[in-house]
């Protein structure tokens, strides 16, 4: 017998079901999202970095400025809704690419020239921005311009104590034994659900077919000069926290025997590190995490079949894709569904009705800021 009735059931709570969940509160749809709180996340485990370009030739990412303008307004409207005040969960981070050869620095030369890649790269010596030469053989910096990061331990544990407080929440596995189908809705033990949202990432029963799991590996270090708030990187990133400890990773491990960390993971991220440097460091922690990634490094958002969706393979990008990928979640499955329930009684709260009243955000640029339309609007 079911005691809550819902418009939607959301499986997962990293980075996606996160997204889907705040995007369907702002749309004024009932959900309950259902996570288990035991089980490894590929989202808690991330560092958060966003990076306007990606591999070795500093491509820019897919779809970047639609996907940072979403997500910029997302994480500012989630901070002025959970705390009351405005702020953002995306903060801005420089990020400094070590360059090694002259052919490098010409190639990244000619690149921050061509078009769309003015405002993102910029090259600088060594004496211009003193960082230290904590890579061994380095000969300048590329500033990688619009980077940030989100703190994951800090918004997941936000927004799950803001679902909680509003009943959205339940703590538990999902064991599709225990899924019903309906004629037009879903029965899972006591909650009845007009459709299901799946972004369990690698756990997730429906799309292992289109994912492959890659390994991460992420240690914590101290026992080095902290040299500002500034990321720098190679293949991997060190990245200062707020407690003058260092993030440093990740790996990409695509074939892997066992999912934890070890002396392989270790080597990989410290292959750069100047000896000097190497000696001084200390390992405070470290952990490991499967990312669910997708051959073209797209995210999946799909129907499966009727009242059944999938939000899933975010990969390394998540803090930057769940937004966007909420957003055309909504646009692309759901404008007539939130049309239909427009009637229905409106929420209290601060945030505007969906649809009707279009807020405003800024966009999460450096160092210029603009105003642009939320990230919820949906179009007709």
């Amino acid at each position: 017998m079911t005691s809550k009735t819902v418009d939607f059931l959301v499986l997962g709570r990293g980075f996606a079901g996160t997204a889907v969940a705040l995007t369907l509160e702002k749309a004024n749809l009932s959900y309950i999202i259902l996570a288990d709180e035991m089980a490894d996340s590929a989202s808690a485990k991330a560092v958060g970095l966003v990076n306007p370009v990606t591999g070795r030739r500093m491509a820019k990412s897919w779809n970047w400025d639609e996907i940072i303008t979403i997500s910029s307004a997302f994480y500012e409207d989630v901070y002025e809704l959970i705390f009351s005040a405005p702020g953002t969960f995306l903060l801005p981070r420089p990020i400094y690419k070590a360059l090694f050869s002259t052919e490098e620095m010409n190639f990244l030369s000619a690149k921050s020239s061509e078009n769309g890649y003015g405002d993102l790269l910029e090259i600088f010596t060594m004496e211009q921005k003193p960082y230290p030469a904590i890579f061994k053989g380095m000969k300048a910096w590329t500033e990688i311009k619009t980077g940030g990061r989100l703190d994951p331990n800090f918004y997941l544990q936000s927004t799950k104590s803001f679902f909680e407080r509003n009943g959205n929440f339940r703590n538990s596995s999902f064991k599709i034994e225990e899924l019903i189908r309906q004629k037009d809705s879903w029965i899972y033990l006591d909650i009845e659900a007009k459709h299901i949202i799946s972004c369990l990432g690698m756990g997730c029963p429906w799309m292992n077919d289109k994912m492959w799991p890659n390994k991460g590996q992420v240690f914590e270090i101290e026992g080095i000069p902290n040299w500002g708030n500034e990321v720098l990187k190679t293949d991997v990133f060190l990245v200062p926290t707020e407690n003058n400890k260092i993030f440093m990773g990740s790996t990409y491990e695509r074939e892997y025997e066992h999912e934890n960390v070890d002396e392989a993971g270790w080597n990989e991220v410290t292959k750069d590190i100047a000896p000097e440097w190497l000696s001084k460091i200390e390992v405070s922690r470290s952990w490991a995490g499967l990312r669910p990634t997708t051959k073209d490094r797209r995210p999946i958002i799909e129907k499966i079949e009727d009242n059944l969706f999938s939000v899933n393979g975010l990969g390394t990008k998540g803090a930057s894709l769940a937004p966007y990928a909420a957003k055309v979640l909504m646009e692309k499955y759901f404008n007539e569904y939130v049309k239909s329930q427009e009637t229905k009684p409106k929420k209290l709260g601060r945030w505007i009705e969906f649809l009707t009243k279009i807020p405003m955000a800024f966009v999460f640029k450096i160092p210029e800021i603009k105003k642009v339309k939320s990230h919820l609007e949906i179009k007709n």
